[in-house]
């Protein structure tokens, strides 16, 4: 990159200007990009090279630099600061008795220099005998004789001192000869270290008590393979259960994106008490010896190079169904049955393309396979210069649906009981038998069974035993027209056709065969935008700097022609929810539900604008600015999406109106969001149901964060009856105390299902807590922990770390 240099006649005429003067700033600034301050300044006329000395500050785009004295060499680029340096540059500062900046190239280089950089959601210091940092580009630091540590003191209680340090800032950092001092003792060695700044790397040992595991002892060494994988190898110890063990491999490169792919994870436990069961549900016999394997890698083609083609892994054996929920709770409770699959996809701006082979590695669940499926689905594109825009996809393969041992083993069970009628059912020596049968015909838990439910319970028990296996060939394409009138009237017209064809079905109740079926859509989206603006509005403690307020009514209809066989199996089927059904056919994945439909979804949005230099916050106290920046951002304070469907033809209830939807939120400046989302019944019968959920985050003050939410349905077809309450508070007490504690409460049943306490304590070079858990899971069965935590600030980590539950609401949080 060029930037400005000086120009000569310039330093000559300031120079005249201000004279000899001692004291006096003869250059207040150099050029418009690069400014320089003090208390004397100097130029050689010849060399270019100008001396400033006296409270020097220098000032170049993101890098400012404070000095007692420094050179700028208009030729080269170069500033040389000394006495007493700092140096700011993108968030970080560096200090130093001499240290050198190219303000063409972004070097820098220097002596006895002192500075930090970010490692996971701490910070590493250091100071360098050597320093060098590479150019803009290169983005790597490299020192020598150096001191490493997180304990940001003076004289710090364990450090890291060694020969040579690589930095590649934001990924790792790699020392050679590496001693650790307590003190000024060292007490050991390692010819080499590499500590990645993403992730936690060092030691992790967990001891505490929870019901599951008894007493307890978990412990983690991790560190770096190479410079591109992170291993985190693991020993444990469970009173109740034995000794386990494995290893966790992720590749630092896919590290942002490690929940797709870049990970194999190995673990084993030797189970010497499998038959614990602490939920209060039903326990399937499991052997003794239980593992997982999870792989999760994509492979570029033809690599190593991010490419348009591509192969994606996504692979998950584990011993047994109730694995996860007795080793690894929060992978049970987000993906109790995953899949197994591989992809070659190719990505292009027309299409993705994918070849999938989907299958089944677990036989205690059910589990749909593709062997293979073949797909490509086309992105939304003008068709010329026409205005006509198409999207659109096609897809065709071998479907199969295997039920699973232990599913398979309770629905035979249950017909077995059906078959004696109500009498059978009661008579269940398990007691589930009548809430099983209610559940199947999607009646409430709560209300008497009755033999005409046990009569359709046991044909849906028939369908579910079936294992539908099929030859699938489906294609859809819509044509729109977007198009806006007299300046403000948005109608977009859109038309849609396709075919679905079934071969060699099997596991049909009707023994159907073969079944093609068309598929026709007709829509229309029509909206328009009503705005009024107070621009000279300000209200400084909402942060509103003028307001706009935006109104807008629109219609969305579609009319779908696809008649079904109520013979033919379903495998990609709809799910019980309770959000409306989406009303586009681009976008209803659940091909073989996709029944014929006449709806009509009208509503109107109400949004409040204001400007910020930003466009988005989290609740949590952050936000996101756009690209471009700028005071001018249009925000969204505000806004409400009202609505309704009008039926004339229902697929899924057979209604003539939907419930009543109506969505609002409030997050006026970052530290606080309001959510409210409800839908309310307008009739009568399946369908009809009320649900309401509402929440707000809140953090009163920078030490202080408070989550409040409250979750409701009533009669829900599949659903049952549920009044959920759940807070979440977090208090910074004083500058070494800490203190938060969560509640989940059914007040259905008036069940606290979860609560944790946890008081936490700043020792200087370590972070003490401790806390308690308790889980209700009913039915006489709960779960509690102890949960304590020593935590060491420095490297390498060391962690006692008890996290048994460390996000119990399902709203983000690690394993």
């Amino acid at each position: 990159m060029n930037f400005p240099r000086f120009c000569v006649t310039a330093f000559v005429c300031v120079l005249a200007a201000a004279g000899t003067a001692g004291g006096q700033s003869l250059l207040d600034s150099l050029t418009t990009d690069l400014n320089i301050r003090g208390l004397t300044t100097t130029m050689d006329p010849e060399t270019g090279i100008v001396t400033v000395t006296g409270d020097v500050n220098i000032v170049y785009g993101d890098v400012e630099i404070r000095s007692g004295s420094a050179q700028y060499n208009q030729t080269t680029g170069e500033v040389i600061a000394r006495d007493g340096v700092t140096i700011w540059r993108a968030g970080t500062i560096y200090r130093g008795d001499s240290i050198t900046y190219n303000s063409i190239t972004g070097e820098m280089s220097g002596q006895n220099v002192i500075s930090g950089m970010p490692a996971g959601s701490g910070m590493f210091i250091y100071k360098a005998e050597d320093f060098k940092s590479k150019s803009k580009l290169e983005n790597q630091i490299e020192a020598t004789g150096v001191t490493l540590t997180s304990h940001d003191i003076q004289n710090p209680n364990f450090r890291l001192g060694a020969k040579d340090l690589t930095v590649i800032p934001g990924e790792s950092a790699v020392l050679h000869n590496v001693k650790v001092y307590g003190g000024d003792t060292p007490f050991f060695y390692l010819p080499k270290f590499s500590q990645s700044l993403q992730s936690e790397v060092g030691y992790r040992i967990s001891p505490g008590y929870q019901s599951r595991w008894g007493a307890f002892l978990l412990t983690q060494y991790s560190f770096i393979h190479g410079d591109h994988t992170l291993a985190k190898y693991k020993f444990d110890l469970r009173s109740k259960r034995g000794v386990g063990g494995g290893v966790d491999f992720i590749s630092l490169r896919h590290m942002q994106n490690q929940q797709n792919f870049g990970t194999l994870k190995l673990y084993a436990v030797g189970d010497s008490s499998s038959s614990t069961n602490v939920s209060g549900g039903i326990r399937y016999p499991v052997n003794e010896k239980r593992y997982r394997v999870n792989f999760q890698h994509r492979i570029y083609l033809p690599g190593p190079d991010v490419s348009t083609w591509y192969l994606d892994f996504d692979l998950n054996k584990i011993s047994d169904i109730h694995f996860y929920e007795d080793f690894f709770f929060n992978d049970f409770r987000t993906n109790r049955e995953p899949d197994n699959l591989i992809s070659l996809v190719h990505t292009n701006e027309a299409y993705v393309a994918t070849l999938m082979a989907k299958f089944k590695m677990n036989n205690f669940y059910r589990t749909t396979t593709r062997l293979p499926e073949i797909s490509v689905d086309f992105t939304r594109r003008p068709l010329w210069h026409s205005g006509i825009f198409h999207q659109g996809t096609i897809s065709a393969g071998l479907y199969n649906e295997v039920v699973g041992k232990q599913e398979q083993a309770e629905l035979l069970r249950l017909q077995t009981l059906g078959l004696g009628g109500l009498p059978g059912v009661f008579g269940d020596p398990l007691g589930t038998a009548t809430a099983s049968y209610l559940s199947l015909v999607g009646r409430p838990r709560d209300v008497g069974l009755t033999a005409a439910d046990v009569t359709q319970g046991l044909g849906v028990i028939s369908s579910r035993l079936q294992e539908p296996d099929f030859a699938r060939f489906h294609t859809y394409h819509e044509l729109l027209y977007p198009k806006t009138y007299m300046g403000w009237l948005n109608v977009t017209p859109r038309i849609g056709a396709g075919v679905t064809s079934y071969s060699s079905i099997d596991g049909s109740i009707t023994g159907l065969q073969n079944f093609t079926r068309g598929i026709v859509h007709l829509g229309l989206d029509v909206s328009f935008k009503l705005t009024k603006t107070w621009s000279d509005m300000q209200v400084e403690s909402l942060g509103i700097n003028g307001l706009r307020h935006v109104f807008q009514p629109y219609l969305n209809y579609s009319y779908l022609d696809a008649k079904q066989d109520a013979g033919l199996p379903a495998i990609d089927r709809l799910s019980p929810t309770t959000r409306p059904r989406s009303i586009d056919v681009s976008l209803f994945t659940a091909v073989d539900s996709l029944r014929s439909w006449n709806v009509a979804r009208l509503g109107f949005r109400n949004l409040l604008q204001t400007k910020r230099d930003y466009i988005t916050s989290s609740g949590y106290g952050s936000f996101l600015e756009t690209p471009e920046g700028g005071d001018s951002q249009t925000y969204t304070l505000a806004g409400m999406n009202t609505y309704v469907d009008v039926f004339a033809k229902d697929p899924e209830f057979g209604r003539d109106i939907s419930n009543f939807y109506n969505e609002i939120f409030w997050r006026p400046v970052p530290w606080i969001t309001v959510k409210s989302d409800l839908q309310l019944p307008i009739s009568s019968g399946i369908g009809s149901f009320t649900e309401i959920n509402n929440s707000i985050i809140w953090l009163p003050s920078r030490y202080t964060s408070l989550e409040f939410g409250h979750q409701f349905i009533s009669d829900h077809p599949f659903f049952r009856d549920s009044s959920l309450v759940y807070t979440r508070f977090f208090a910074r007490l004083t500058e070494n105390y800490g203190f938060n504690m969560n509640h989940i409460y059914e007040a259905d049943d008036g069940t606290l299902e979860f609560q944790s306490y946890n008081l936490s304590r700043d020792l200087s070079s370590w972070v003490a807590s401790i806390g308690l858990m308790a889980r209700d899971n009913r039915n006489g069965a709960s779960d509690i922990g102890i949960l304590l935590t020593f935590s060491l600030k420095d490297f390498p980590q060391f962690n006692f770390d008890l996290d048994i539950d460390p996000n119990p609401t399902g709203r983000g949080g690690k394993q």
